[in-house]
């Protein structure tokens, strides 16, 4: 790792779910002094490997801090959550969020009708867009295992197609909408061939 100036000294946080990428990273690019791993949004917590020359580090709990000195020795500490925030706020809330997946589910054989369940999820997903500084959406359609494959096409393709509509209804630019269709290929509740069941009519939104 190449050793800066203090002038050009920067901090990196590590999401502990890219912790690989900046392992390869730190290990032949410019990086920075600093690396501190935070946790994820759910609480768990991943690994990042810091390399200098022969020396290596592995942070894997959440606010763990390697900082490499002029001489390439690597120092770990662990920081606090309180700390963090007070030091970097600003650079935090200057990230992008990270995606964010809602799963709306559809009654038997409809590409319209919302299963009852799905109520609450649409509000929630309405007030995250709300916040969300220009989403980009991705909508793919899923059906259970009752029809045949090419009827399972069509009808999750038009499931994904009516929360596309809906979407836009609620301010999202069509442009910024992707829709998939995936039928029964990958079903939530593993069933045998012919079988409906509930959790597998949906429709799977990512907002990035």
């Amino acid at each position: 790792m190449k050793a800066t100036t203090p002038a050009a000294r920067r901090t990196r946080f590590a999401w502990s779910a890219i912790g690989a990428a900046l392992a390869a990273c730190a290990a032949g690019c410019s990086t920075p002094d600093k690396i501190t791993l935070l946790p994820n949004s759910d609480g768990t917590v991943g690994s990042v490997v810091v390399r200098s020359g022969d020396k290596t580090q592995v942070l894997d709990h959440a606010y763990a801090t390697a900082e490499v000195a002029k001489s390439g020795k690597i120092e770990q500490t662990v920081d606090t959550p309180a700390n963090v925030e007070t030091r970097y706020g600003p650079l935090l809330a200057a990230q992008p969020p990270r995606p964010t997946t809602f799963t709306i589910n559809f009654l038997f054989d409809s590409a319209t009708e919302l299963a009852p369940q799905s109520a609450a999820t649409v509000r929630e997903m309405k007030a995250v867009l709300a916040r969300w500084p220009a989403p980009h959406l991705t909508v793919v359609g899923h059906t259970d295992l009752a029809g045949s494959q090419e009827y399972d096409d069509k009808l999750s393709m038009q499931r994904a197609q009516t929360v596309a509509k809906f979407l836009v209804k609620a301010g999202i630019p069509a442009k910024e909408i992707e829709t998939a269709a995936r039928g029964k290929r990958e079903p939530l509740v593993h069933t045998a061939d012919g079988v409906p069941n509930q959790m597998n009519r949906r429709v799977v939104i990512t907002i990035q």
